[in-house]
């Protein structure tokens, strides 16, 4: 693997999502969609800050939105990339790049007392220990979906709300905005049919607290997306959001 392009952005050293989509030979628009997906959990470490670039393509010249991860951001995304030999090898080459860049850039501390010394290296230990934790977290969670793709919002209505319709729990969620509701968007068919609009029942970025696209070939052999709830802990909080908006379980 070639050496790592880390640089300073901001007063903080950071890498692109396009050395991470290459570094990792994942598509860039997949990774962007990653960072997207998860972006409330990156920003616990930092604001993610982005620019858009041009590149060429065979139709002429566009441009598109690059990110830049600090380096527990970028640790932090690749937790939740399968966990193969290649994104294995990726990581252990970005903590190393990191690691040179930065005692490049750092200058020469000031002599410490042993006191400062010893807060100094529990402080570190105390932040290792938190990304240890968070990375097992999102390993659990995406063991989770690999083993038990959870079940269709119709599928939990019939679980857990008996008491209303499909019909009234479906309003709900697209009343607070947990599910986008692009009913009828593009309009009729020619035979009449309501034809709903592209991301109709996509999860929104407040309902992916809850919600996830599965994605799966279907019997024509293209990929399609379904909105499903997530399996676990998330989905017995749906049932408690449900019962405190008055939906009976």
């Amino acid at each position: 693997m070639t050496a790592l392009d880390i640089f300073t952005r901001s007063g903080a050293l950071v890498i692109s999502s396009e050395t991470i989509a290459e570094g990792t030979e994942n598509q860039h628009k997949n990774v962007l969609q990653l960072i997207r997906t998860y972006r409330e959990d990156l920003e616990e470490f930092g604001r993610v800050e982005s620019e858009t670039r041009p590149f060429e393509t065979s139709g002429g010249s566009q441009v598109r939105e690059v990110f830049f991860l600090n380096e527990p951001q970028a640790t932090l995304i690749l937790t939740y990339m399968r966990n193969m030999d290649r994104i294995r090898a990726f990581k252990k080459a970005l903590v190393r790049a990191f690691f040179d860049m930065a005692r490049q850039v750092t200058p020469a501390p000031a002599e410490l007392t042993r006191l400062q010394i010893l807060e100094l290296a529990m402080e570190s230990e105390q932040r290792a220990i938190a990304a240890t934790a968070r990375a097992e977290v999102a390993e659990e969670f995406k063991e989770a979906i690999e083993l038990n793709d959870g079940i269709t919002p119709r599928d939990f209505h019939k679980k857990y709300l008996p008491g209303v319709t499909e019909t009234q729990f479906s309003a709900a969620l697209y009343r607070h905005r947990l599910l986008i509701d692009q009913t009828g968007q593009r309009g009729r068919n020619a035979k009449g049919k309501i034809i709903n609009g592209k991301q109709h029942r996509h999860p929104t970025y407040q309902g992916k607290a809850f919600f996830y696209l599965h994605s799966e070939l279907d019997r024509d052999k293209i990929r399609r997306e379904h909105v499903r709830v997530i399996p676990g802990e998330p989905e017995l909080l749906l049932v408690k959001w449900c019962a405190a908006r008055g939906l009976s379980t």
